[in-house]
């Protein structure tokens, strides 16, 4: 059954940035330590993913998600399931057989089938996809995508649609914030139960677009269990250690 929440506001972020390793230790410990099934987490995360579609595009009634065969692919599956118990319109592309799938992923993917939902196997340029979710490739990628991989982001890329990535714009590296060679450019990006460090370096501004966050409702005891790799600065509270310069400042009046 699916949860209904108050979608967080966007200026709510976080300030503690970690690296994809010790998301995925966040989540084993919402699991097994605080007795949260995945499936549930895997609900609230395509949850949250589609009330932000809702939000961020209201006018829009058609969605086309794309699928990897991981758990960012399950989440992608969870949101072409919501949408459509909504009345939109919901094409689903996946691109990993459904023989690949496990677990939770799979058990979403099953669920997609049991209703109308056009498959299509690419993005058709002359198509209206209203928004297009990428669930394709997750923070756990750690190497230069290729193949039908980058074709797909490349295909993403051109359409004209708006994009929102689940956790991660697919083909970012987590970590570095490196484009794995290609990389989807998002106009927003739904992440949960930790704000990954790369989101915020290298690529990751330019492809991430707007960045929203939920804990997932985990509980808050959980953060203690990682020492953050990082921290997010936010201007408005981190201004007053630099000093204002003179609209003509030049590089040579600020020191060596």
């Amino acid at each position: 059954m699916t949860e209904m929440r108050r979608l967080p506001q966007k200026d709510q972020l976080p300030y503690a940035l970690y690296r994809a390793a010790q998301v995925r230790e966040l989540d084993r410990l919402a699991i097994e330590q605080f007795s949260i099934p995945s499936l549930q987490l895997m609900e609230r995360a395509g949850s949250f993913a589609f009330e932000l579609l809702c939000k961020r595009w209201p006018d829009r009634k058609t969605v086309t998600v794309l699928c990897g065969g991981g758990n960012n692919g399950g989440d992608g599956y969870v949101v072409a399931r919501l949408a459509h118990e909504a009345g939109f319109t919901v094409r689903l592309l996946p691109m990993v057989d459904e023989t690949r799938l496990q677990g939770d992923a799979l058990i979403n993917a099953r669920a997609c089938e049991k209703l109308d939902i056009d498959i299509i196997a690419s993005l058709d340029v002359d198509r209206d996809h209203g928004v297009i979710v990428d669930a394709l490739l997750g923070t756990g990628l750690d190497r230069q995508v290729e193949g039908r991989w980058a074709e797909c982001i490349a295909q993403l890329n051109s359409m004209r649609a708006p994009v929102l990535a689940i956790d991660i714009p697919s083909g970012l590296n987590a970590d570095s914030g490196v484009a794995m060679d290609c990389a989807v450019h998002a106009d927003a990006t739904a992440t949960c139960i930790g704000l990954k460090q790369g989101l915020f370096s290298g690529d990751g501004p330019g492809c991430c677009g707007e960045i929203w966050f939920d804990s997932l409702n985990v509980p808050a005891k959980l953060y203690a269990s990682q020492i953050l790799s990082a921290r997010r600065l936010d201007w408005n509270r981190e201004k007053t250690l630099l000093r204002a310069l003179m609209p003509t400042a030049h590089k040579g009046n600020q020191g060596h």
